[in-house]
């Protein structure tokens, strides 16, 4: 689990389904003859099948054409920091010429399926504005909780003029994505759902929405308080996961690490905040949102081809803490 959840990071940030740079179609020939081209081949597929609801071109003109085909009551829509949980099946729309007896030419287009990998499994991405190819977030966030929808898009909002990186999208090509949108997650939904289902029993959830467990307490009755502010230092163990996909995926793991109160402002604040509530021989978890931990950048490790996040923007993350001493 925790290998392909980083799949699904690296390809957040550099290939999949992740956001292409933004073109100015006016600026270069080359791409507006191709998008003009890619137009002109989703119109004509448009109008070559059988529709229960037709794909209509969306009044942004991005070139997206966009269907609601299964609506729900639900009037819950995605939102800048959820976590978005959809399915989707990718096509790439290809066109052929025709001849016929009279020697008239015909274009036709079809749908070729080329991705089915989250036909029935959801994917889940921390949803960041530009973060996703921008005919699927256009997409996406005109839908509601239990949708499904047809998207049409060029490859100006697809994947641009180059092979995608998995090598299933040829360059300048337009796409068709089926989607459903199965659910969005709030943070405090994300947490609060993780921890019930991790029978995690609350002991405190402060003002900030630091959730404090205190898992296993300290058994010394003479047992000393970090007191950081004391100017001690705090021995500690410590695993870091971050939230995702209803589970959590390790980034970091310490086996000793000291504490002062100087470089307790260099941890992330939830984690600051957490560790002053324990004792020795405390065990807790703590879970804490973004705004606690890495909030909307995330954490980018470089030193891999691709970068890959290893903190998702947005991620709720959990920590497991064990205070070994205080001196």
């Amino acid at each position: 689990m925790s290998k392909l959840q980083l799949l699904i990071f690296s390809v957040l940030l550099l290939g999949g389904l992740a956001s292409c740079t933004s073109e100015d179609v006016s600026a270069d020939t080359t791409k507006a003859a191709t998008y003009k081209s890619n137009i002109a081949d989703i119109d004509t597929y448009i109008a070559s099948q059988t529709w229960t609801v037709k794909p209509t071109s969306v009044t942004s003109n991005s070139g997206l054409y966009f269907a609601l085909t299964k609506p729900s009551t639900s009037t819950v829509s995605p939102q800048e920091g959820q976590e978005l949980e959809f399915t989707y099946t990718l096509s790439i729309l290809t066109s052929t010429t025709a001849t016929s007896s009279s020697a008239t030419s015909t274009t036709v287009v079809s749908a070729k399926i080329v991705d089915t990998v989250y036909a029935k499994n959801p994917i889940f991405i921390p949803y960041k504005k530009g973060i996703l190819k921008a005919g699927l977030e256009e997409g996406l966030l005109k839908m509601h909780e239990g949708e499904q929808a047809v998207l049409l898009m060029p490859s100006l909002i697809g994947y641009g003029d180059v092979l995608s990186s998995d090598g299933l999208v040829p360059a300048n090509s337009p796409l068709r994505f089926d989607v459903t949108l199965n659910r969005t997650r709030t943070e405090d939904q994300q947490m609060d759902e993780y921890a019930a289902s991790n029978s995690l029993n609350l002991t405190q959830k402060t003002s900030t929405g630091l959730r404090f467990f205190l898992t296993t307490p300290s058994t010394s009755v003479d047992s000393v308080k970090t007191a950081l502010g004391k100017s001690q230092t705090v021995t500690i163990r410590y695993a870091a996961k971050q939230l995702h996909a209803k589970t959590v995926v390790r980034f970091d793991t310490v086996s000793s690490a000291s504490l002062t109160s100087t470089n307790l402002t260099n941890l992330v604040t939830g984690f600051a905040e957490g560790i002053v509530k324990l004792k020795v021989g405390d065990k807790a978890t703590f879970l804490m949102p973004s705004s606690l931990g890495y909030k909307d950048a995330g954490v980018v490790d470089k030193s891999t081809t691709p970068a890959v996040y290893k903190v998702s923007p947005y991620a709720p993350l959990r920590y497991d803490v064990e205070v070994l001493s205080v001196k």
